[in-house]
This record gives structure tokens, C-alpha cells and sequence, in this order.
């Protein structure tokens, strides 16, 4: 059985919900939640967060395998210290690099390219990638999808291996950007 299959019983169990209050509480059938939780059916992002909510506890619960042991791990990146790599039209720091098994990059990136040919083209690469504006305004250009305006505060989260590219619209924007990606074996 699924870690997230345990994890639901268990929460489930600890608030005094039988299958079908949660049922009833969710708008999931009881046979559906039950196929959940014995691992019988496969647990989704939509419904791990509609039961965390109403379990009130974290989607990664349901969404991550457990570690065996607890590794008590941390990296720490000062403000201004992280390695920079400089790319057409943007200045890469990269955050907190030092766990091994990465399967996520942390950028805080300011871009400074005031037009498409500046940022050098078209840019792409495996995985998804996350985006969070910091300051400023971020003009976001995808191969798939019209040309879009992020404002301070904005997020988004696209496939990065479609061809994309980032403008600020006035003077710079800056950005958290993080890359996710499945190592390969």
C-alpha cells in the first residue's frame, strides 16, 4: 500500500470521519475514497488538495513518499552569495545547491532583456518550470500559448521542454524560478 493511501486513513481516522462523512464533505464516493486509500486507485493533485483542506493538513502528505529515516537536511544561500551564471538578458543566482539528489534548481533571477532577441531566443529544457515575480513586470513568451504579462507577486507553471522566453516590460523584473525535473538513472 501507498504511502498516500496510509496517510489518508490516517488523517481520515484522526478527525472521527467515517468514509462516508468524507464522502458527503469532499463530493468524492465513499467507493472512490476507499480504492484511495488501499491503493487501489491512483491519488491525484486535485483530490490531494480538495482532502487536505478538509483534512487540514499539508497536500505533500499524500503526495510525497516518506523518507525512511528523517534526514534533517538544510542549505542555506546568504543574500547575493550564490554562484551567478550571466545568459542574454538574464543574471542567474543559484539558491540553496547542495543537497545531491536534486531533483529541483532554485534561481533567483533578475531579467534585464527589454525585448525577445535581447533574452537570445528561444530557450528550453526538460521538466517544468515555476515562476514567481518578485518585482517589476514579466512579459512570458511560450512556442503553445499567447504572450502573457506577469505582474509583481504573479506565479505561473508550465512544461519547460516547449521553447520559451522571458522580457521585462519596464527596466527589470525580478523572479523566483524554480526548475523541477526527474533525474535519469
Amino acid at each position: 500500500m501507498s504511502a498516500a493511501a496510509l496517510q489518508i486513513r490516517h488523517y481520515r481516522k484522526l478527525k472521527h470521519l467515517s468514509l462516508r462523512d468524507l464522502a458527503k464533505t469532499s463530493g468524492i464516493s465513499a467507493s472512490q475514497l476507499s480504492k484511495l486509500e488501499t491503493g487501489k486507485a491512483k491519488l491525484t493533485i486535485e483530490i490531494a488538495l480538495k482532502l487536505a483542506g478538509i483534512l487540514q493538513v499539508p497536500a505533500s502528505i499524500f503526495l510525497t513518499e516518506q523518507a525512511p529515516v528523517a534526514m534533517a537536511r538544510r542549505s542555506i544561500t546568504r543574500a547575493g552569495s550564490g554562484d551567478h551564471h550571466q545568459t542574454p538578458g538574464l543574471d542567474l543566482e543559484i539558491l540553496c545547491p547542495d543537497f545531491k539528489e536534486k531533483h529541483n534548481l532554485f534561481w533567483r533571477v533578475k531579467v534585464t532583456a527589454a525585448t525577445f532577441e535581447e533574452n537570445g531566443g528561444w530557450r528550453q529544457h526538460p521538466g517544468q518550470e515555476f515562476l514567481l515575480v518578485l518585482s517589476g513586470k514579466l512579459q512570458l513568451y511560450t512556442a503553445y500559448y499567447d504572450t502573457i504579462v506577469l505582474n509583481e507577486g504573479d506565479s505561473i507553471l508550465f512544461d519547460a521542454d516547449q521553447p520559451h522566453a522571458y522580457v521585462a516590460v519596464e527596466a527589470e523584473a525580478e523572479i523566483l524560478m524554480i526548475n523541477s525535473f526527474t533525474q535519469q538513472n
